[in-house]
């Protein structure tokens, strides 16, 4: 039904034959597979690039930190 719906949509006298459907959606199905495989790996650089992030950004905290307590301890001292 919404087959038929889309190609009205189309204004297609005549629908494509089943041979040519199966044959196109194989094709998809194939550069679908394709497109997965780089999605994969650019979904575990996103998660690499993530984590270096989180490292980078907590040892700039510690330092922050650090550099804090030496102010406090000079500010005391004085």
């Amino acid at each position: 039904m919404a087959a038929r719906k889309y190609f009205n949509d189309l204004e297609l006298k005549k629908l494509p034959a089943v041979k040519s459907l199966q044959a196109e959606y194989a094709q998809l199905l194939n550069e679908k597979k394709a497109a997965y495989g780089e999605y994969r790996q650019v979904k575990r650089d996103k998660q690499e690039l993530l984590t270096v992030k989180m490292n980078v950004d907590n040892l700039l905290e510690l330092g922050s930190r650090r550099e804090k307590k030496m102010q406090r301890e000079d500010a005391t001292e004085r």
